[in-house]
């Protein structure tokens, strides 16, 4: 496998991760076949321009960022891509947060409830 061809399938298996797809889903959305995005993915394959624009409209990202490499920090990110990652970050933030305590003048009134029930 060449240096582009393993930039773009470190790209796919990536961006397919995230937006939480599989190569049946990613298949469907492009109007590919799921062998060819494993081909791709094992560098086994390569794109047409057609299929490449496929591509990046089903992962939601411009054509040219599936060919560049992911590894490095120049890689820049749109308005729109970083918003995406921080409501993505915030939900699963959110999702695995512990819940939430009963406010503390419930937690009292139930005090004072069981005491008077007491007596």
């Amino acid at each position: 496998m060449n240096y582009i061809q393993e930039c773009l399938a470190l790209n796919l298996k990536n961006r397919r991760a995230y937006l939480g797809l599989t190569q049946e889903g990613l298949a469907d959305l492009a109007d590919l076949s799921s062998g060819f995005i494993a081909n791709m993915e094992t560098g086994k394959g390569w794109p047409s321009a057609e299929s490449l624009s496929k591509l990046s409209q089903a992962l939601k990202v411009d054509h040219w960022k599936l060919l560049v490499d992911p590894r490095k920090d120049e890689v820049g990110l749109t308005r729109e891509e970083f918003a995406m990652i921080m409501d993505k970050w915030k939900n699963d933030i959110l999702d695995n947060a512990p819940p939430s305590y009963p406010p503390a003048r419930r937690l009292l009134d139930g005090k004072k409830r069981d005491e008077s029930d007491r007596d």
